[in-house]
């Protein structure tokens, strides 16, 4: 066994590969060998004296959250302008506070706040959206880096459309992500990973948009942009790329939509050539409810992805969506799912709660490799949840537990958190 093997004691639930399942092993052992958990077992297994013991009886024990779609320079805006559609709000409030991010001291500021919170709400892993400028891009990684966080991050590209203080010329937009890209390379042993960051379509010529395919072609990078999120947008999409079929297609045929390693964040209007090229393409979907109520944007069909085999993730998108803490999330796919099914379509059917976890947990983890669930060969990212102090009025079981921390609780509950089996401390000290 390795130095670092750890045996924990605790009230495990975890979603499976398949969406709609979840185990439950109630005051079960987990061996975790050199980050990787090995297995969980109901009675206590024979150790040696290099196992460390964690005891955590009686708490649950579950995945750490992903979240597949947010907007780190969007932090301070979170709650402003939801009284206004996409178009519009970034106008107004977005594209303004974005452009504050060249000032390095600003930027420090709220990206401490932003990796505190990513911590104290237990999302481990995240997919990110900085801005066009490539110093608050590092800087940002750096800080995740230093907090022991896992996350794909990414500098913007942006050469039309943004206004005069926030659009590159298309060769500066090149030059800089090639900066970008050398200087993120010390944080990838680290988890902390670049990602090619076309904004939206409408935010990139065709000239930046099939240079940026063929760095992702070239390099093998992942790519992280959005798509069919508005129906103003689609329009507008439609008037720029005439020769598209369609959104996704605007996309595919600049080579940017590269096999697995794709997150495309809304998708809520989305045609049938659009969901099977999404399947084929094995694209990463970030549904994004909270924000897609905010700002009037609509329905993802969340259940009809899942059932076409497609992998559906949650994104927090803040400052579009009002909360870090990805419980909130969860909760608010159902309601989403639910609310789809009562006012548009009966026909078709709502998401389960193992569901929704599911998208918290393991369909976005899976983005960031073996994680998102307590599976053997897994990376043990885990959170302990203290929710004795919820009020239980009479007995509950472990998914019930569960449940009423999804829809109830907050990250106050959580009482620590492990990435790789080590436990994370508050990176308050780290990176402030």
């Amino acid at each position: 066994m390795s130095e670092k093997n750890y045996l924990f004691h605790g009230d495990f639930i975890t979603a499976r590969p398949e969406p709609g399942e979840l185990s439950v092993y109630e005051d079960a052992y987990a061996l975790v060998c050199d980050g990787v958990l090995e297995e969980i077992t109901p009675t206590k297994p024979q150790i040696g004296d290099d196992v460390v013991e964690i005891d955590c009886k009686g708490k649950l024990i579950i995945p750490a959250f992903s979240d597949v779609h947010l907007h780190a320079v969007q932090y301070v805006t979170t709650g402003l302008g939801y009284d206004k559609e996409l178009l519009p709000w970034l106008t107004d409030y977005t594209f303004p506070e974005e452009a504050r991010f060249a000032d390095h001291a600003y930027a420090t500021r709220v990206f401490t706040d932003l990796v505190y919170d990513l911590w104290s709400g237990g999302t481990l892993h995240s997919s990110i959206f900085s801005s066009m400028h490539t110093d608050a891009t590092v800087l940002l990684a750096k800080m995740l880096a230093d907090a022991g966080l896992s996350a794909f991050v990414g500098k913007v590209n942006m050469d039309r459309n943004g206004g005069v203080d926030l659009e590159e010329t298309t060769e500066e937009s090149m030059s800089e992500t090639i900066r970008y890209l050398d200087l993120m390379a010390p944080f990838e042993d680290r988890g902390v990973r670049p990602i090619l960051t076309p904004r939206f379509a409408p935010s990139c010529t065709p000239k930046l948009m099939r240079w940026l395919g063929e760095l992702a072609a070239e390099r093998g990078l992942f790519v992280q942009s959005h798509a069919n999120e508005n129906l103003g947008e689609i329009d507008w999409v439609k008037s720029l790329f005439p020769d598209s079929r369609d959104y996704m297609s605007v996309y595919q045929d600049f080579n940017l939509l590269p096999k697995g390693r794709t997150v495309m964040a809304h998708c809520i209007y989305n045609t049938d050539e659009e969901l099977e090229m999404m399947r084929e393409r094995d694209v990463l979907v970030a549904h994004c409810p909270s924000s897609n109520a905010n700002i009037a944007s609509g329905i993802m069909p969340a259940a009809q992805m899942i059932d076409k085999g497609i992998r559906v993730g949650l994104g927090s998108d803040i400052g579009g969506g009002n909360r870090l803490f990805m419980g909130h999330h969860v909760s608010a796919a159902m309601k989403h799912s639910r609310l789809r099914w009562a006012l548009t379509d009966r026909s078709s059917r709502v998401i389960s709660f193992a569901e929704a976890f599911w998208m918290g947990t393991f369909g976005g983890g899976s983005f960031f490799g073996k994680t998102g669930a307590f599976m053997p060969g897994y990376s043990f990212d885990a959170l302990v949840i203290d929710d004795s102090r919820l009020s239980h009025y009479r007995p509950l079981d472990v998914l019930e537990r569960l449940q009423r921390f999804i829809f109830v609780g907050d990250d106050r509950l959580i009482v620590s958190r492990y990435r790789g089996g080590e436990l994370l401390p508050e990176p308050n000290s780290m990176v402030k």
